[in-house]
């Protein structure tokens, strides 16, 4: 059976993360069909009454885009989501993850990266291990020009990252 298209808004789609950078752009491109998770709203990912609460919420998707990261709680909120999901054909679970789980030892001026390659690496093995019905798609790139890393890197010219557009486009292909 062919599932609808993501982009044409055949579906409803759940996503974290919905209020900023790439989440905000993915939130902007799928609406009406989407709705969001995020901390401005009251979901908080590391507390497990509250992806408790996501996944209730998104029981009705199709689509679950795990975008956003907060230590592991995505990997926990993806590994919850997989429990409920697992057995239903017609779920999709798209989880974001990052370039930094393909840098095999990180730079010494950069260990400062080392739990967030950690957090990363967990969500892109769990992804590929886990085994059911539902779809696992792992999507990942490096940075990504948001307001956030533009701030934190401002050295960075626009050949050092892509843009959230870009990133929607590889979540969503």
């Amino acid at each position: 059976m062919n599932k609808p298209d993501i982009q044409q808004g055949k579906q409803h789609i759940a996503i974290t993360g919905h209020t900023s950078g790439i989440g905000k752009c993915l939130y902007n491109r799928l609406c009406p069909s989407a709705i969001g998770f995020s901390l401005s709203n009251g979901y908080d990912i590391t507390i497990a009454f509250d992806r408790q609460r996501i996944i209730r919420e998104a029981n009705n998707c199709d689509v679950f885009i795990n975008n956003a990261h907060a230590g592991f709680g995505q990997t926990l909120l993806f590994l919850e989501l997989f429990q409920a999901w697992r057995n239903n054909t017609n779920k999709t679970i798209i989880n974001v993850g990052s370039r930094i789980t393909e840098i095999k030892q990180l730079p010494d001026n950069r260990q400062d990266l080392l739990q967030y390659q950690a957090e990363k690496l967990i969500l892109k093995e769990m992804s590929s291990r886990v085994t059911g019905e539902c779809t696992i798609k792992y999507k990942w790139f490096g940075y990504v020009g948001t307001k956030k890393i533009l701030t934190k890197y401002s050295h960075f010219t626009e050949s050092d990252y892509i843009t959230e557009e870009q990133a929607a486009d590889i979540i969503l292909s």
